[in-house]
C-alpha cells in the first residue's frame, strides 16, 4: 500500500512588527501621538462647548465658507500623493514627479485659504457685541491641523527630491507611500475637525 503524499508544509506567518520596515513602525508611532493630541484638542472643544453658558454670540456669522474649499483641497492632495504611488509602483518617473508636484501646490493653497479661513473669523470677531470662547476653538482645531500640514511639507521635499533623482522604482518607493500615508491621515483627520466644526454651529 502506497502511502498518500502528505500536504506540503504552510510557511509560519512572521509577526506583524517583523515585516514592518523602521520608517513605517516610526510614522505608525507618529500616528498614534497625533492621535492623542488631536482627540485631547477634541475634548477640549467639547468641554467648553458644553460649559460655556454663551459658546456663540448671537450676533456671530457661521463657520467660513472657504472651510469647503480646504476640505476640496485636502481630498485632492490625498488623492494626488495616491496617484504619486501608483506612478512609483508603475516605473512612472515623469508621473510620479508630476503628481508630486501638484500634491505640493495643493499643501500650499490648502494653508493660504485657512489663512483666507482665519481672517474671516478674525473680522468676525471684531464685529460681534460679545466676546465668547467659540472663535478660539476655532482656531485651536484648525490650527493645529496646520500645523501639521505645514510640517508635512518637510517629507514631501524630500520626497521630490529623491523623485528627481530617479531613486524611486516599482520595487523601491516606500518614501512615497510614507508620504502618502501622512496626508491620507492628515485628511481623515480634517473631515472629522471640520464635522466637529460643522455640528457645533
Amino acid at each position: 500500500m502506497t502511502r498518500s503524499a502528505s500536504p506540503p508544509a504552510t510557511p509560519a506567518r512572521r509577526p506583524f512588527l517583523d515585516t514592518l520596515s523602521a520608517r513605517q513602525l516610526a510614522l505608525y508611532v507618529a500616528f498614534g501621538s497625533f492621535s492623542v493630541l488631536f482627540l485631547a484638542a477634541l475634548v477640549a472643544f467639547f468641554v467648553t462647548r458644553a460649559q460655556a453658558t454663551l459658546f456663540q454670540a448671537p450676533d456671530m456669522p457661521g463657520l467660513p465658507g472657504g472651510l469647503w474649499l480646504s476640505t476640496g483641497l485636502i481630498v485632492a492632495m490625498s488623492s494626488a500623493f495616491q496617484g504619486a504611488l501608483v506612478a512609483a509602483r508603475k516605473n512612472q518617473s515623469s508621473t510620479l514627479l508630476r503628481r508630486l508636484w501638484f500634491g505640493a501646490a495643493l499643501v500650499v493653497l490648502f494653508l493660504l485659504t485657512q489663512g483666507q479661513n482665519w481672517l474671516h473669523m478674525q473680522r468676525a470677531v471684531a464685529q460681534a457685541s460679545v466676546r465668547t470662547l467659540y472663535p478660539y476653538t476655532f482656531y485651536l482645531l484648525t490650527g493645529l491641523h496646520a500645523a501639521h500640514v505645514l510640517g508635512g511639507l518637510v517629507p514631501v521635499t524630500i520626497v521630490l527630491w529623491r523623485a528627481t533623482r530617479r531613486e524611486y522604482s516599482s520595487s523601491r518607493h516606500e518614501g512615497v507611500a510614507l508620504c502618502a500615508q501622512y496626508w491620507h491621515y492628515l485628511g481623515i483627520v480634517w473631515l472629522v475637525l471640520f464635522a466637529t466644526l460643522e455640528l457645533s454651529v
